[in-house]
């Protein structure tokens, strides 16, 4: 089907009329996925036929008069660059047209036209249309995410529907920032209906045209969506904007959708907010003043003179049980943390690289699913100034985390939450992080889902007539349809494609 959900519009161009009937009458009779538009009997008459219908695809004669149909391709192509072609030619010489597959050709025909063979090719063109739609809404969907402007004649070239909701779901804390370990960012699969993007595989951005929806209320599909992936004892932000809005509005709506996440963002606290209600949002919204931190630096500075450093400790834990009763957003905690981080490193003379601290940081907010898990992943690194030495550095060897990497492996289908692994090897999480970017150059989130995705095309090759939903669970994942996006951003092709 088109960016439209129809039929893709074809226009035939070729100066026989016997050829011009036979390919219509193909196409109109065995070819569901298409409808002919318009015919033209040489380039000139197609090029203001073209303008007229904007079609998908032209299929058109080379050897035509006033224009041939090489000329043809040049010439659409420079008005519609997104329009595509298939050659149909007596010459049998793929040399002949070798340049015309350089513009926007899709196929190649010969005369005759045979009907199994044009049937062939047009399950073939059906495919690379397909996606080259998917390619074109997933290319201008991100750039819409990432902030950057698109003109809205390609908007509604693309996303053609009346009407749209638009939902983000966002699990534990925001994306990394700076982090070399960054996981390959999510997007929805060509048989979805609708569009999704994440900058991470931790959040989805949904746009979903109302006529997909149907009279189900969004806030209902996304609360299934959540309780789906939602990973155990992780949090989640999950803001959506429940009144259907226009194709020209989606910018809009997804810069909201983002500075809502940021703003509201809130570690270890899970939070459903209707973006249509500004008036209740702003009461969400808390004020806290970063110049309260001063108290709390020159109290830290104090402890710190007379060697106090348990009292910096309890200072600081009393100062995140506040903040947590308050509902501090993360934002405001990032940067009240790296005041407090700088006053420890220059007490101390912390000789961790300012790189692998900013690192930690971030992985910190990341990973931790409640403040007190925050708290302690932040101040591991400082943990020696009362406990008179570093943590147990005999656990970084290659052999201790080859143990690691064999329990994953071992116990794939399971949950195998960054906590649960820390815990059960005996170290913190921002040491297990370490360690992963060490022994790997990965984050812990992007070694597992790879080795996850490598169990399941291993699954694939080996049974083929298993069912995505099984090998989904077998790897680890309780929604099928989570798993096929995965999937996607690591290999490039859907669950299903592969299986083929």
């Amino acid at each position: 089907m088109g960016p439209n959900g129809n039929r893709y519009k074809v226009v035939v161009v070729d100066d026989e009329a016997v050829a011009v009937k036979a390919i219509c009458c193909i196409i109109e009779n065995q070819c569901p996925e298409f409808e002919v538009v318009g015919t033209a009997g040489n380039g000139s008459e197609a090029l203001e036929l073209i303008g007229r219908t904007s079609p998908d695809l032209v299929l058109t004669d080379v050897e035509m008069p006033v224009l041939n149909g090489l000329e043809l391709v040049r010439e659409a192509s420079g008005r519609q660059p997104n329009l595509c072609f298939c050659i149909i030619s007596g010459y049998q010489d793929f040399e002949y047209a070798r340049d015309a597959f350089r513009g926007g050709v899709l196929d190649y025909l010969t005369k005759p036209i045979v009907p199994s063979q044009m049937l062939r090719t047009m399950k073939n063109v059906e495919e690379k249309l397909r996606k080259f739609y998917y390619d074109r809404r997933v290319g201008i969907f991100r750039k819409i995410c990432m902030g950057e402007t698109i003109a809205l004649e390609e908007i509604q070239a693309f996303f053609p529907y009346k009407e749209f909701y638009a939902a983000l779901l966002r699990e534990n804390g925001l994306p990394r920032r700076y982090s070399p370990a960054k996981e390959p960012e999510l997007y929805g699969t060509m048989d979805e209906a609708y569009m999704v993007y994440g900058r991470d595989n931790m959040e989805e951005l949904f746009l979903i045209p109302r006529e997909v929806l149907g009279q189900q209320p969004l806030i209902d599909y996304m609360t299934r969506v959540e309780r789906r992936q939602k990973t155990e004892g992780s949090y989640t932000t999950l803001l959506y904007y429940g009144e259907p809005f226009s194709g020209p509005e989606i910018s809009e709506k997804i810069r909201d959708l983002y500075y809502w996440l940021n703003t509201l963002s809130t570690v270890g606290l899970s939070q459903v907010a209707d973006l249509d209600n500004k008036r209740l949002l702003m009461e969400r919204v808390p004020s806290p003043d970063i110049t309260e931190l001063t108290g709390i630096l020159q109290e830290l500075e104090q402890y710190a003179k007379t060697g106090r450093y348990d009292q910096i400790q309890k200072c600081i834990a009393k100062a995140f049980a506040g903040w947590e009763e308050e509902k501090r957003p993360q934002i405001w905690l990032e940067q009240a943390m790296r005041r407090i981080l700088s006053f420890i490193r220059t007490q101390t003379r912390e000789e961790e690289s300012l790189i692998e601290s900013e690192y930690q940081f971030e992985d910190a907010f990341y990973y931790s699913t409640s403040m007190e898990m925050l708290w302690q992943n932040l101040y591991t690194p400082f943990r020696h100034l009362t406990e008179k030495e570093k943590e147990n550095y005999k656990v970084d060897s290659p052999e201790f985390f080859e143990k690691i990497k064999i329990y994953l492996s071992e116990h794939i289908s399971e949950p195998l939450s960054l906590q649960a692994i820390s815990n059960l090897f005996a170290i913190s999480q921002a040491y297990m992080s370490k360690l992963f970017r060490k022994y790997t150059r990965q984050s812990y989130n992007q070694y597992l889902t790879g080795i996850r995705i490598e169990r399941a095309k291993q699954l694939m090759d080996e049974n083929r007539a298993l069912f995505v939903k099984d090998i989904a669970e077998m790897v680890g994942y309780r929604d099928q349809f989570y798993f096929s996006r995965i999937f996607h951003s690591y290999t490039g092709q859907s669950p299903a494609d592969y299986i083929k």
